[in-house]
């Protein structure tokens, strides 16, 4: 009868509860041992630097134009003018911003079939437009 007791008191030594309340546990030899401490903070600085690289969109956009960071499929574009006799400008809308195209801006030929814009440090870079047929 004593052994079927202690049997039980080892299934409970070994429930999930005691399993938790053991994780929050650090041994001894690994809070004195400040090298160990060091390989664990590199390894994990390690695996949030690779996880926290940019999203690559596309990656046919010119290096000039963006480096794939701030280009993207345009989500509005609209033709504004500033009296009714003036010449409208285009103005693109991405998520970076809306910007009217000028006289700087690099004109580029899509490779897909979408208007793309870069926005980059409030200037319209360079626009992306569908190729012509």
């Amino acid at each position: 009868m004593k052994a079927r007791a202690s049997r039980r008191v080892g299934r409970n030594a070994g429930s999930s509860k005691s399993m938790i309340r053991n994780l929050g546990r650090i041994p001894r030899e690994v809070r004195e041992d400040p090298v160990g401490w060091c390989v664990v903070a590199v390894l994990a600085l390690l695996v949030v630097i690779a996880l926290a690289k940019p999203a690559r969109s596309h990656s046919w956009y010119d290096p000039d134009c963006c480096s794939d960071r701030d280009c993207e499929p345009a989500s509005e574009i609209a033709f504004v003018a500033s009296d009714p006799k003036a010449v409208p400008v285009m103005v693109v809308t991405t998520s970076f911003g809306t910007k009217p195209v000028t006289p700087q801006t690099k004109i580029r030929e899509s490779r897909d079939s979408r208007l793309h814009a870069c926005i980059y440090q409030e200037k319209l870079i360079c626009l992306y437009l569908p190729p012509s047929n």
